[in-house]
This record gives C-alpha cells, sequence and structure tokens, in this order.
C-alpha cells in the first residue's frame, strides 16, 4: 500500500492575503488541498482563485468562532453575542446542536452556489475535535453529503456516532520557527502507509488580516516552508503521493449507520485542558506551553510535539 499525504491549508478566504499565501504554496507544490471560509472577507476572491485552479482541493471550513453568522443572529443565539457576532473560541462555549446544524446549513449553501464542489468538511480551530456536539452535527453532515470529515484524535463518548469517510491519519503541527522545513521533512519520513492529512497555515499578512486575526507573521512564515520546492522534492524522493480529500472521497464508505435523530436539549458544556494562564489550549490566542501540548498530543494521538488551530 503506497503512501499518500493531503497538504491542507486552513483558512482560505479569511483575507485576500492569506488566499494569496494558500496559491503560491499550491503553484509550488507544497499544498494539495485548502479549506474555505464562506463569512470572511477573502471568500469572492478565494472562490475565484479556486475556479481557475481545478487541481486544488477545497472544502468547507467551518467558522463558529471569526466574523458573524450567515444565518440570523436571533435563529441561533448559543453561538453570538448580544450584537450578532460570533462567539471567539478563547473560552469553552455551550452551543446548542439546533443552532450549530442551522448555522453549517448556511455555510454550506453559500459555499454550494459557488459551483465548487466541496470536497471535504473540517472546522476552524478544530471545534469538532473539542465539542462532542459539534462533531456530530458534523459528522451528520459529512455523511449525508458524502463528503470526508476530517479526522479527530478525540474520541467523543457518544451513541450511534455516524461514521464518514477520514484520512487514515492527521498530522497538527506548526512550521513557523527555523526548524518548521526540517520538522515538516521528519514528519513526511514517517508517514504510515494509506492517506495522511498535513495541517498548515501558509498566508500572506495583510491589514485585514491584522484586524482579524492574532496569528499574522507566523503565516509568512509557514508560507515560506510550504512554498519551498524543497517539499515537493521531498515528497519525489520519499516516494509520497501528494493528493487531496477527492481521494477520500471516492474511497468505499464505512458501515453505514443509521443517523441519530436528537432530541431537543441543551448542549453540555465541554471542559478541556487550560493553560496556567488560563488560556484554551485550542485557538490562535491559547496556545500551550510546547511540554503540554506534548503530553495532550500523546493522549489524544496526535502524531507531533505540537498543534494549533
Amino acid at each position: 500500500m503506497e503512501r499518500q499525504v493531503i497538504l491542507n491549508a486552513d483558512d482560505f478566504g479569511l483575507t485576500r492575503g492569506v488566499n494569496a499565501g494558500i496559491v503560491r504554496a499550491y503553484l509550488a507544490g507544497g499544498v494539495t488541498s485548502a479549506s474555505l471560509m464562506v463569512n470572511m472577507p477573502g471568500f469572492g476572491d478565494a472562490v475565484r482563485l479556486a475556479r481557475a485552479l481545478p487541481g486544488l482541493g477545497v472544502g468547507l471550513h467551518f467558522n463558529l468562532t471569526y466574523g458573524r453568522p450567515l444565518s440570523d443572529p436571533k435563529k441561533v443565539p448559543s453561538l453570538v453575542t448580544p450584537d450578532g457576532a460570533f462567539l471567539d473560541g478563547k473560552i469553552p462555549r455551550v452551543r446548542a446542536a439546533a443552532d450549530v446544524a442551522r448555522e453549517l446549513e448556511a455555510q454550506w449553501s453559500r459555499f454550494a452556489k459557488t459551483d465548487l464542489s466541496p470536497t471535504h468538511l473540517d472546522s476552524h480551530q478544530l471545534l469538532h475535535q473539542t465539542d462532542p456536539v459539534i462533531y456530530m452535527v458534523m459528522a451528520e453532515k459529512a455523511c449525508r453529503e458524502n463528503v470526508p470529515l476530517r479526522r479527530s484524535q478525540v474520541v467523543h463518548p457518544l451513541p450511534n456516532l455516524p461514521q464518514p469517510r477520514m484520512t487514515d491519519t492527521i498530522l497538527l503541527d506548526t512550521y513557523g520557527d527555523d526548524e518548521g522545513l526540517q520538522r515538516l521533512r521528519q514528519h513526511l519520513r514517517s508517514l504510515p502507509e494509506g492517506i495522511a492529512e498535513i495541517m498548515c497555515h501558509p498566508g500572506c499578512v495583510d491589514d485585514a488580516l491584522r484586524e482579524i486575526s492574532a496569528w499574522t507573521d507566523i503565516r509568512e512564515r509557514e508560507l515560506k516552508v510550504f512554498a519551498s520546492r524543497e517539499v515537493s522534492q521531498a515528497l519525489r524522493e520519499l516516494g509520497i503521493v501528494p493528493v487531496n480529500y477527492r481521494m477520500v472521497r471516492d474511497r468505499p464508505a464505512p458501515a453505514d449507520i443509521p443517523l441519530p435523530v436528537r432530541p431537543a436539549a441543551k448542549a453540555q458544556p465541554v471542559h478541556r485542558r487550560r493553560s496556567a494562564k488560563g488560556r484554551s489550549a485550542d485557538g490562535p490566542g491559547g496556545k500551550l506551553p510546547p511540554q503540554k501540548r506534548s503530553r495532550l498530543s500523546r493522549r489524544h494521538g496526535v502524531q507531533n510535539r505540537r498543534w494549533n488551530s
């Protein structure tokens, strides 16, 4: 069995600068797939670019923490602040399943109207990994739409979980330090047989990004890694086949499991590991110290020493 890898750039559509960086990495052979945010200012530009690059797989980056919902805020009260903006992802939230499902449908519908075909479904800041309610809603949607869902390292203790298609493994890491390229090469050398996903966040910093996200300079440092010709060279040398999520989508589906009918109940709060300073472990504003990230990664099966969202 050969080794295949999806090199997925998150936050496509966030801003025009982020889009430009992702496309540069794709043209260099360091990115094969991207996840599209449909409620952010770079959305239209990203759609234009994706139409011109049919080889780039593009999935939905379901977003519940940046900007405003596409749904009427009054109809998704557990997702928004009093002024109608999304609640941030820095602390645990109680999100109602019905509100999550409504907003997911709205974002999926906007994507579908572009005439692009979503190759997969994942979430901004890995919310489907940290929140079992979000995971259930997204897994059901992935099964109904017959698209893969990004693999979660956390096994949620929920009955009758749907079984969407997924990659065999996923590597969650950052590549913005001086050893980023070296570490990426090591990840590639250690890939097991099957299909793996490597997540990244390349991009160019622009004024719009500075207003939205604390993740700025690290995107340009990751762009330097993933736009390097050394990535495609390493893939060739190691005999690893670069693919996108279409390869996962075309796999045989897992055994069919009837989708559950959810009662109209409130979501339960999800308690996440917090750092010594009280910051959450899963957002650009809440990174764990390296030693704690390492322990968390080992506990949840992440095959690397740090991760981010």
